[in-house]
């Protein structure tokens, strides 16, 4: 990595005698493997490689950005002479002038735990576990239709250098796997999902075992086949930490986040004011540990830290980037991140989460006289307004504190932060462990969860 080391160094000397203000240079090499295994057959595998370096240039308050996926000098001075130009160029055309808030230099080399090394498993390996998950799913039933069983790894070198002296290295290997399922009996189609995935190697796959998790997908959907389908209305709900995970993530972590915020959210102008109930506190962080959106630092040298955005169901900041930070007078979070060395960094989630409360999870549904308890979320759509619909994989009545009848076709709606506002019960079972590829603009890994919650929401079935 010496040499790496050098060319960046010698970018960086080049950039600021052109005229820069600033100049950050990022290298990185990721390796891939990619396998889906489909009713019995392998039906697509990939390994692949990048390595290339990207250059961002502040001048007179704008940015430039060239990135290059051949590494030698000449191809980095034309890059950064790109860039140089670029910015140059726009900020000519730009009224508010980027600067950016002040962080102290960090040097430093971070890297995940790893037991074993996915590079230390042979394909075949891997295709024979997938293909085993799959067979076991289909025999689990002649009324399983179909599956997909899907296996990612990821083995990522990161080297990030700026002109204000910072020099970080940070190495991340990244194992997930996920597993739907599609039962179907006459005209009833039920669905099922789960995913685990951390910043681990293959260890989290023999921990995790997926064939005993693909008899769970394969059991759920089957099972669903007969459920009720729910009468739609505003109900009081019970959210497992899947659940309440998607909604913290995707239709409230997204306003928080301080690039939208400036072009306008839900929670623009809200600091200090109440947006959710007493007992609600939200936190985005760079762990812990294991987590599949684990980031020690950014994607701007910025060292990772816990952000708490919602305090007691009180507003308290947002997710930064050292400009955003800039612009509202706030501390960068090292919340700044680019899906690869090609794409300049965003304002972006890690690891977004409810804090835990005092209640047992059961202790919650026995509470409940009437409503429903909602189970595994199944994809759906968000907006900065934080308007949600999310999909439910499994759903119970519940009558006088007890399960009575389990339910399908679920789908929840409503305004995030009316549904925050109305919690009046939070669990003490906090999971983190939600694993997926969040995809604003860019995709980049993100984990969350949180505890059982109570809240009203707006269930959706039939009339």
């Amino acid at each position: 990595m010496s040499y790496i080391k050098d060319l960046i160094e010698k970018g960086i000397e080049y950039a600021i005698k052109k005229g820069a203000d600033f100049v950050e240079i990022r290298y990185q090499k990721a390796q891939s493997t990619n396998i889906v295994v489909r009713k019995g057959a392998v039906e697509a595998s990939s390994l692949s490689t990048i390595r290339g370096i990207g250059v961002r240039v502040l001048v007179n308050g704008s940015w430039g950005y060239a990135s290059l996926d051949e590494i030698s000098w000449q191809l980095l001075e034309r890059a950064i002479s790109n860039a140089y130009r670029m910015a140059r160029a726009s900020s000519k055309l730009r009224k508010r002038k980027i600067r950016l808030a002040y962080v102290k230099p960090a040097k430093d080399r971070v890297a995940s735990k790893v037991k074993i090394r996915p590079s230390d498993i042979s394909v075949e390996e891997k295709m024979k576990m997938l293909l085993e998950v799959d067979k076991t799913i289909r025999e689990y039933s002649d009324r399983i239709k179909d599956d997909n069983v899907v296996y990612a790894d990821s083995v990522s070198r990161k080297i990030y250098m700026n002109s204000e002296g910072a020099e970080i290295e940070v190495n991340t290997c990244r194992v997930r796997c996920g597993i739907r399922v599609t039962a179907r009996e006459n005209d009833i189609i039920s669905p099922a999902y789960e995913v685990i995935g951390g910043t681990k190697g293959y260890e989290l796959i023999y921990d995790k075992d997926p064939v005993k998790l693909g008899v769970k997908v394969a059991k759920r959907a089957v099972d669903l086949l007969h459920a009720d389908v729910p009468k739609g209305g505003l109900m009081t709900a019970v959210l497992d930490n899947s659940i309440l995970g998607l909604i913290v993530h995707e239709a409230f972590g997204h306003t928080a986040e301080a690039d939208l915020v400036l072009s306008g959210t839900i929670l623009t102008n809200k600091i200090g004011k109440k947006v959710a109930s007493d007992m609600v506190t939200i936190i985005d962080s760079p762990g812990p540990e294991g987590a599949y959106g684990w980031l020690p630092y950014d994607d701007e040298g910025v060292k990772g830290r816990d952000v708490v955005i919602v305090k007691e169901g009180i507003l308290m900041g947002y997710m930064h980037s050292r400009e955003t930070a800039f612009i509202m007078g706030a501390e960068p979070t090292g919340n700044a991140r680019a899906q690869s060395y090609a794409h300049p960094p965003l304002v972006r989630m890690r690891n977004t989460y409810m804090a835990p409360g005092d209640w047992k999870p059961d202790e919650i549904i026995q509470e409940t006289k009437e409503g429903i308890y909602l189970k595994g979320g199944i994809g759906g759509q968000s907006d900065t307004n934080g308007e949600f619909m999310f999909s439910v994989q499994e759903a119970w009545y519940i009558r006088n504190g007890e399960l009575i009848r389990p339910l399908r076709g679920v789908t929840i709606s409503g305004n995030a932060i009316e549904v925050l506002k109305s919690i009046d019960a939070v669990g003490n079972d906090l999971k983190i462990g939600y694993p997926g590829m969040c995809g604003k603009f860019q995709l980049v890994p993100v984990d969350g969860g949180g505890p059982h919650i109570r809240c009203k929401v707006l269930v959706g079935g039939k009339r």
